[in-house]
């Protein structure tokens, strides 16, 4: 078991009840495929280093949770074709 972070960018034009719906849907993909609690911060809209997908803008949302490594592979594979998400990386915590 390892404890990870994973920061996810959503699309800056996504409204309030939709980013709240995709949230949620990525802390469900987490909770299905870790363990543990899955704690998560929306840290909000911010300028990106170089544009993704057209936009200069995403909104940041930091989770933290505890996942064997085969459940990272799941959890991308989950999440990789949503339309609202523009980027996402995991981090090992801790190493």
């Amino acid at each position: 078991m390892n404890n990870y972070e994973a920061m996810f960018i959503f699309k800056p034009n996504i409204d309030e009840e939709n980013l709240e719906k995709e949230i949620k849907s990525v802390e469900q993909a987490i909770k299905i495929n870790g363990k543990g609690e899955v704690k998560y911060d929306n840290l909000g809209k911010k300028t990106m280093a170089y544009e993704v997908k057209k936009f200069k803008e995403g909104v940041y949302v930091n989770y933290v949770f505890t996942a064997q490594p085969l459940a990272i592979k799941e959890i991308k594979e989950t999440l990789k074709h949503k339309d609202d998400i523009l980027r996402f990386m995991f981090l090992v915590k801790g190493r």
